[in-house]
């Protein structure tokens, strides 16, 4: 009965099962135990309805900025905060920053774009919207950029 509940529920607390199974939870934590000693138990999962798996239903959009001067930690520090900022570069050539973003909708990505437009050091902004992702791995790269830090490229801190 022990095994049934855990196939059932494999986050099942060892107290739950203990009172569903009428048995001390020192009882229920031995029988545990030794189904993971025998084997028996191999691992603890969870499944996932296939329709959870996927992406959440929203739309994505790359901002391609210009800047006026090389300052790029600075308008990072502005939109930093933003919850569908989903990653942002500094690149080299006629862009100098894109920004990936995700929002439930596209007018949320309108009002972000108009946002970011205003800004005193952007030059020029172009949205491109993106139909579909092929591929996409994640770097786990999270840079900060602390207020008011910007540094020139004759490597003077500008605020």
């Amino acid at each position: 009965m022990i095994l049934q509940l855990l196939k059932e529920n494999g986050r099942r607390s060892v107290t739950e099962i203990a009172g569903i199974v009428g048995l001390s939870r020192p009882t229920v934590r031995h029988h545990v135990d030794k189904l993971i000693r025998e084997n028996v138990i191999r691992r603890f999962t969870i499944e996932i309805d296939h329709q959870d798996d996927a992406r959440p239903s929203g739309v994505r959009a790359m901002f391609e900025v210009r800047l006026r001067r090389n300052v790029c930690g600075k308008v990072f520090a502005s939109i930093s905060h933003w919850s569908e900022l989903v990653s942002c570069w500094s690149t080299a050539g006629s862009t100098d920053m894109r920004i990936l973003l995700e929002a439930a909708d596209q007018s949320i990505i309108e009002d972000l774009r108009d946002r970011l437009a205003r800004h005193p050091e952007v030059a020029s902004l172009t949205t491109t919207m993106i139909l579909k992702t092929w591929c996409e791995r994640i770097s786990g790269i999270c840079e900060t950029a602390p207020e008011g830090y910007v540094i020139t490229r004759e490597g003077q801190l500008v605020s």
